[in-house]
């Protein structure tokens, strides 16, 4: 095969991309509209190779002996978001989840989890040797997907398991939602374990009194945060969040050493530096706007015939114990769509993009990037998508999610490095995965390596592909193959 290598395909893309206009409702926070700081701006410019400086002397501080600038820039963040300490990261809240669990658990620990953790959070507990314990999932009835942890549960799952290292919760996760974390933290430490939380959603929670609050304050241990998810930062730019008590400050510092990259980008710190100066100096103020505009929005669109935008009506429900009115949940199946058609429909005939999608709803992140105008352009895309109804489909899922938690083989690092073999997914079942299957976004895992693959698995698999939604994990990327352990 001849190859041009005068050709640039993702480069291409990416401009292409850029160059589409679209109003974004998803991630990065600064929907490619907000203005860079001036510093942040006079070092980029239109010269990001001069820019691209690495610490070869005294003056550009090293991310992983940080003495002098970054770690004063570090020590600024804890200040601003009310942690005791912080480590800036570069590898987005994926490094920062590994690094908490590897930090707090060792090989044969145990770590109780949410089965719905984000796949970084598996990563850690194959790196570390950690057993997980998981909290059931409790799927709303409204949503259909699982939302929150309620203590109780944590607290039955702590009583019944002695050698627990650590609680493990995502709050506010992928839809908004938050579980109770103070009273998690609480029970947690009675019995010595360290409580970290994902909370890659929320890094502008703790900038105004009218959002739910952070983990930082709550009593959480560890915190990760993706800056540049809900502020101004750019991609792969997240914070890891310590409090004195538990946690060993320095081993974190250790592990992240070992899991970040040795050469490490300085703009991209940089930016984390420029994020948290703008969002404490700026932040409150910024959200002052954003707020009511998010408010406007969930009620216009739950005016809408045929739309439903939830809010209080979530809490109380599985563990739900508060939401971020900055993340909108539209639910779309009354107008004859799912998720993904919703988010597909947006994308292509309105020029929109949403956060992500799932078989019932779209969501839609409002952050200090969105203005009066890319929220009314939102809003008014959702009533002509309402007044294109079509023949209603069912309410309830065609599959439903699996019963119960799938059966353990193996500890998910002993099956990571176990023997394996491939075979024709339809003959996989009663065997033990060797791999992920993850439906994705957002990326809650069906099977982890070393639990059995059952038939309501992969029903469930296929029902999710069929609807529109994808799979991620398997090495076959046609999801026809499976490792599975060989003895």
């Amino acid at each position: 095969m001849n190859y041009d290598q005068t050709q640039m395909p993702f480069l291409e893309s990416l401009l292409q991309e850029r160059d589409r206009w679209a109003t974004s409702f998803h991630m990065p926070g600064h929907k490619g509209t907000l203005s860079l700081p001036p510093l942040l701006e006079s070092l980029i410019g239109d010269r990001p190779f001069s820019a691209d400086i690495v610490s070869i002397n005294d003056n550009i501080d090293y991310l992983h002996n940080p003495q002098t600038t970054l770690a004063q820039a570090q020590q600024l963040a804890a200040e601003a978001y009310g942690a005791d300490h912080t480590f800036f990261l570069i590898n987005g809240s994926t490094v920062g989840n590994i690094a908490a669990v590897m930090s707090t658990t060792s090989d044969k620990q145990a770590i109780v989890m949410m089965r719905s953790s984000h796949r970084s959070v598996y990563s850690g507990v194959v790196l570390s040797g950690a057993m997980p314990i998981y909290i059931e999932p409790e799927y709303h009835p409204l949503i259909g997907s699982p939302l929150a942890a309620r203590p109780d549960v944590i607290h039955e799952l702590l009583q019944k398991h002695r050698n627990v290292a650590a609680v493990h919760i995502t709050s506010p996760n992928y839809y908004g939602v938050l579980s109770d974390t103070a009273q998690i933290a609480s029970i947690a430490h009675q019995y010595e374990a360290a409580l970290l939380v994902d909370e890659a959603h929320g890094s502008h929670l703790h900038f105004h009194p009218d959002l739910p609050a952070s983990a930082t304050q709550l009593g959480a241990d560890i915190i990760v945060q993706s800056t540049h998810k809900t502020q101004g930062a750019l991609t792969q730019c997240s914070m890891l969040h310590v409090n004195d008590g538990i946690v060993n400050v320095g081993r974190v510092g250790q592990v992240l050493a070992v899991l970040q990259t040795s050469s490490p980008s300085s703009i991209l710190l940089a930016s984390l530096d420029a994020s948290r100066m703008q969002m404490a100096t700026e932040g409150r103020a910024k959200l002052d706007d954003i707020i009511p505009l998010a408010q406007w929005a969930r009620q216009q669109i739950q005016a809408i015939d045929g739309l439903w935008c939830y809010g209080d009506d979530l809490l109380g429900i599985g563990g739900v114990y508060a939401y971020d009115p900055t993340k909108l949940i539209i639910r779309v199946t009354d107008i004859g769509y799912n998720g993904y058609e919703a988010y597909a429909k947006l994308r292509n005939e309105h020029g929109i993009d949403c956060e992500f999608s799932d078989l019932r709803q779209v969501i839609c992140s409002l952050t200090i990037g969105d203005n009066e105008a890319s929220i009314t352009k939102l809003v008014n895309a959702f009533r002509v998508l309402a007044s294109e109804k079509r023949p209603l489909r069912s309410q309830a899922p065609e599959v439903a999610p699996p019963a119960g938690l799938p059966t353990i083989a193996l500890s998910p690092r002993d099956a990571y490095y176990a023997p394996s073999r491939s075979i024709p997914i339809e003959q996989a079942i009663g065997e033990v995965v060797a791999e992920n299957i993850i439906p994705y976004p957002p990326g809650i895992p069906l099977l982890v390596p070393g639990e059995i693959i059952e038939q309501q698995h992969l029903d469930y698999m296929r029902y999710i592909m069929r609807e529109g939604g994808k799979v991620i994990g398997p090495e076959d990327k046609s999801i026809q193959y499976v490792r599975i352990i060989t003895t």
